[in-house]
């Protein structure tokens, strides 16, 4: 039986602003198992980045339930080993680095989580090699590209080996080859290193290699299900106010047109497929 890593149940969370109080989640259950990479979309305001803010503990629980790697996250003496288990890559990558070299940004959360210093350099050249960024240990971050910046984000984050990361929309701020390079290494993270994997997003096109997605509406869980069952329904995305990848798109406007596809595509490649089935 997998493992759960993530248990929360009926997880409500209000903000006060100009004394007014603005429900962000209201009664949200979610369940990440473990080795699981699991997208969590919605609209601007539909509260995923709240929701993962809990995971980490970055926002104390105000109502429900949650247990992440096991430990009670409503427990305050949980919150360091939480945080050390479960790693966020932000959406801006200026905001995580504390240092203006590559390898003693990394080196920064070794040492905060009391890494022996002989095993520092090995963990820092392993982190980078995971990323990509071997040879770049000498830099500084802020002179790097975006796609380069998350990486080396990443990396800090991969250091100290946490059981689950969150990706907290971070591509929303890079380019298309950043963005490409990012989900490149989400990938093999999941695929080569086992990672349980947390990924907050809008764009659609990046859900369809999750495990599982879960769709937040207004605060709530509107569905949850396979990318597959989730990204092909597009009256349910039109309902969470989201438009389907593009080959999802292109399918239902083919099929008003009286052309059917043998299945709803959800990559480039399955467009493809599909619509060299019909021209044989």
């Amino acid at each position: 039986m997998a493992m759960k890593m993530i248990e929360g149940k009926n997880i409500s969370h209000s903000y006060e602003f100009e004394g007014s109080v603005n429900l962000s989640l209201e009664g949200v259950s979610i369940t990440v198992q473990k080795g699981e990479l699991v997208a969590i979309l919605g609209h601007n305001g539909s509260g995923k980045s709240t929701l993962a803010k809990h995971f980490n503990t970055l926002l104390p629980l105000q109502q429900g339930t949650l247990t992440v790697a096991g430990l009670d996250a409503n427990e305050s003496a949980n919150f360091w080993e939480i945080r050390r288990k479960c790693g966020m890559v932000f959406q801006n990558p200026d905001n995580q680095f504390v240092s203006s070299v590559v390898e003693e940004d990394i080196a920064f959360g070794l040492e905060n989580y009391d890494t022996p210093q002989e095993q520092i350099p090995e963990r820092i050249d392993r982190a980078l090699q995971v990323v990509g960024m071997s040879g770049y240990e000498k830099k500084s971050p802020h002179m790097l590209s975006g796609g380069q910046k998350q990486r080396i984000a990443l990396a800090g984050v991969f250091a100290v080996n946490p059981e689950i990361i969150i990706f907290d929309e971070a591509t929303t701020m890079l380019d298309p080859e950043g963005r490409r390079e990012l989900m490149e290494t989400i990938r093999r993270l999941h695929r080569d290193h086992r990672k349980t994997i947390i990924m907050i997003t809008h764009y659609l096109e990046e859900a369809v290699i999750a495990d599982r997605v879960c769709l937040l509406n207004e605060g709530r869980v509107m569905a949850q299900g396979t990318a597959r069952e989730i990204l092909t329904d597009r009256d349910l995305l039109a309902e969470a106010g989201l438009l389907p990848p593009l080959p999802v798109q292109i399918y239902y406007d083919l099929k008003e047109e009286g052309i059917i596809l043998e299945r709803c595509p959800l990559t480039g490649e399955e467009l493809v497929e599909e619509l060299a089935g019909i021209c044989q």
